[in-house]
């Protein structure tokens, strides 16, 4: 019997199946503007790159000019980003005068007129489609929807559920799973602030996403400001944050309760959200009033996720066949990257995902919660900041000896990894030197790139 998540840790590292390792799939989601001139492109989707409400890889996401380019779940890292940047180059040399914009945060927004809600025709699918993303505009606003980012799923290698000692478990292999997974999301969510560091590439904003509660901005030009020490603003209260799912305790303890919350949260009407039906009265302003129309709509840094294609909903899908891979969602687009993320960092995402399987993942209490949120805001809004302090079950530590723990932790994964090559070992390394000095964080980087072009 498997007692622990040390005792887990053991069996794989110290059987065959640490051999596979580096073996799981992974896939992308990138979100990416269509512009023109720095402006968000009033353009339909082009007809050439096929149907948006069909196809299996070109499809958009909130708005009409915002692509979503899909990778299919792949063990081969080079051939997943290779896929995702034979996407990217058909369809830049589709969109003709347009560009792809290569930043998480949106250019200059001067009215939410501006952001075209997608379409995706007159089927019954095609009008619910459009009903959910109306709910988001009057809930949240267009501008918030134009913020875009990198999605990577990942499900670990299928030879550790097919494993002896695994095998010997008195549990389906689908209650395993769940087991396992909402362990990783456990962890992912303590963890998340170091992702915030590595990836956060949105030290800057328009003017447009500032009100007077944000304080410590410095005006980088007439539309636009900055805070020194950020790393993702899109990560921060600028980006996903609104008070009615600020309010939302889904839990993370198990597959169980976090369909029970979920299901909750689509149920239970709101009383802000009432007032659009009230207000609008067009056609589909929303698909409900509940707190969350459907469960796309809860914004969490990592979700479990179905593979199952059948057109249910999230949590029947997750009742039914159970979780079969965790998206990732809080990474920016690397704007040095012409598909907004290279190899390395896939390979790290990898390690520092099994990692996150194979740590001890207590049950996240509510007070627990809280500190998770606040460490995920202070990173990305001052992640750089020197002798930033987070918490850590009460316990107040520094970012560079936390992330350096964490990092030492993932270098012994990494090593069983390695086998034949060394290079998991060398990334590890070299995010390590990113700890050390954090001038050559994305974030620095692309800060300091602007500032000297001022």
């Amino acid at each position: 019997m498997i007692h622990d998540a040390e005792d887990l840790t053991k069996k794989i590292l110290n059987s065959d199946v640490n051999d596979m390792l580096a073996s799981g799939k992974f896939g992308i989601e990138k979100e990416s503007l269509r512009v023109v001139q720095s402006t968000i492109s009033r353009k339909m989707h082009h007809e050439s790159m096929g149907s948006p409400l069909c196809h299996q890889y070109i499809t958009t996401d909130f708005s009409e000019a915002q692509l979503e380019l899909i990778t299919p779940p792949l063990a081969d890292k080079k051939m997943g980003l290779k896929f995702l940047d034979n996407i990217h180059h058909f369809v830049s040399h589709k969109i003709e005068d347009e560009f792809i914009w290569p930043f998480s945060m949106p250019p200059l927004i001067q009215s939410d007129d501006d952001i075209p809600i997608a379409s995706y025709g007159s089927s019954n699918l095609a009008l619910f489609k459009r009903a959910y993303r109306n709910g988001l505009s009057h809930r949240y606003g267009r501008t918030m929807q134009a913020i875009s980012g990198i999605h990577f799923n990942y499900s670990l290698p299928e030879e550790i559920w097919k494993s002896s000692f695994l095998a010997q478990e008195k549990v389906t292999s689908k209650k395993l799973k769940a087991t396992i997974y909402f362990r990783t999301l456990r962890n992912l969510h303590r963890m998340n602030w170091l992702l915030l560091y590595f990836f956060g590439a949105s030290p800057v904003t328009t003017k447009n996403f500032l009100s007077n509660k944000h304080k410590g901005f410095l005006k980088l030009d007439r539309n636009a400001y900055y805070l020194p020490f950020a790393t993702s603003l899109r990560m921060s209260d600028l980006g996903y944050q609104n008070i009615n799912q600020l309010k939302l305790d889904i839990s993370l303890n198990s597959l169980q309760e976090y369909i029970f919350d979920l299901k909750k949260a689509t149920a239970t009407k709101c009383e802000d959200f009432q007032k659009i039906d009230q207000e609008n009265t067009g056609s589909y302003p929303q698909i409900n009033s509940n707190i969350l129309q459907i469960e796309d709509e809860y914004y969490a840094v990592s979700r479990p996720k179905s593979s199952c294609i059948a057109n249910q909903r999230l949590t029947t899908k997750l009742k039914d066949t159970g979780v079969d891979y965790i998206e990732l969602r809080s990474l920016d687009i690397n704007p040095f990257q012409r598909v907004g993320i290279d190899l390395e960092s896939i390979h790290f995402l990898e390690v520092f995902l099994i990692y996150c399987t194979l740590m001890p993942s207590p049950p996240i209490k509510n007070d627990e919660l809280e500190e998770i949120k606040q460490n995920d805001l202070l990173v990305a809004t001052k992640g750089r900041e020197p002798g930033l302090n987070l918490s850590n079950g009460r316990r107040i530590l520094s970012l560079k000896n936390w992330a350096n723990q964490i990092l030492n932790e993932m270098a012994l994964i990494a090593g069983f990894m390695d086998k034949k090559t060394t290079h998991f070992s060398r990334i590890i390394d070299k995010f390590i030197g990113q700890i050390e000095d954090p001038e050559k964080t994305l974030s620095a980087i692309l800060l300091n790139k602007i500032l000297s072009e001022k």
